[in-house]
């Protein structure tokens, strides 16, 4: 028998009778790159969605909700004809969205985008997060309130008097600044949120889309006056509104301390202790929902309404939900 020799430049690889790997495509054909416009583009999209859900949440809190019927009310008497109520409206409405959109440029421009990446991935920032997170939950529970200083917010709304585009802004302006106890920690929520994504524009398109939310009802019901009388009445289910936000912060405030645990390697918060804690949150949420709860503001549960029920009936299934977890099943 003759051995062969074999060359040393002779490699062997693993392939398939076909000439084509796992995935269908032929050996050696060039690897697809993934773009990352498109990465960050469903990124901002995301934060924009985010935006507009905080901006709808802003409107049936106790800040802003009772202030509906008078701001449009005041349009469409002050403006003496309808069509420039309406004008007026549409104005006001354009103006709450060049404010807040301002604010999300200012911490753009403020941090700068590379300080947005390195803030996603900073420990210490996360954990700042986590604890602002958890402030503005507390405020929600009405442990204390988020005020702008009085003199600064009377002078602004002050100014609201001028008449015409001017006037109009300092509304608008005054509107921002006088519901800054509500609106404060949803907007709070939103910026830390965008700048944990490290997206440039991520701040400025979580504002656009909680202006766009809030700006579309006082234009809406400008249009249609009548469709005021279909509102809910202000009641004890607006500072709901506020502790259901409140436990939702809470919630979400562990993401930025799992990210803190990950970045040091503590291993405190793994699986079985985050889902713990989440367990309990929504627990209480739902004990809160069907009254078993209450907070220093809230007045007293005659009896369970519709929507109520069915979140609660959502908030205890997604409990239900998580309970297996703790024992490893997917989740």
């Amino acid at each position: 028998d003759t051995l062969l020799e074999i060359p040393d430049d002779l490699v062997f690889e693993e392939g398939t009778a076909s000439g084509e790997d796992e995935e269908g495509q032929a050996v050696g054909a060039p690897v697809q790159p993934v773009d990352a416009s498109d990465t960050e583009q469903q990124s901002l999209w995301g934060i924009f969605i985010a935006g507009l859900l905080g901006g709808f949440a802003a409107f049936i809190m106790p800040c802003i909700f009772p202030m509906v019927p008078l701001t449009v009310s005041f349009f469409t008497k002050k403006g003496g004809s309808r069509a420039k109520g309406i004008s007026q409206a549409l104005l006001y409405g354009l103006f709450i969205i060049v404010i807040y959109v301002a604010l999300g440029m200012l911490i753009t421009i403020a941090f700068g985008s590379d300080a947005l990446n390195a803030l996603s991935t900073n420990g210490i920032f996360n954990f700042l997060f986590f604890l602002i997170l958890v402030v503005f939950a507390a405020s929600f529970f009405g442990a204390f309130e988020l005020t702008l200083p009085s003199s600064f917010v009377n002078k602004i709304d002050a100014q609201s008097d001028r008449g015409g585009l001017l006037g109009l802004f300092f509304m608008a302006f005054s509107l921002a600044l006088v519901s800054f106890s509500c609106t404060g920690p949803i907007i709070g929520t939103l910026l830390v949120e965008a700048a944990s994504k490290g997206e440039r524009l991520g701040p400025a398109i979580g504002m656009l889309g909680f202006s766009i939310a809030l700006a579309i009802p006082f234009v809406l019901f400008a249009f249609f006056p009548s469709m005021l009388k279909s509102l809910p009445k202000s009641g004890g289910w607006l500072n709901s509104v506020k502790v259901v936000l409140g436990f939702l912060e809470l919630a979400l405030a562990l993401k930025f301390l799992s990210n803190v645990d990950l970045a040091y390697h503590w291993n405190w918060l793994d699986r079985e202790v985050f889902l713990a804690l989440w367990i309990a949150i929504f627990g209480l949420l739902g004990l809160y929902l069907i009254g078993k709860i209450r907070f220093a503001h809230d007045s007293p549960l005659q009896h369970l309404s519709v929507p109520r029920t069915m979140l609660a009936v959502i908030v205890f299934a997604f409990v239900v939900y998580m309970v297996p977890g703790m024992w490893g099943a997917p989740l």
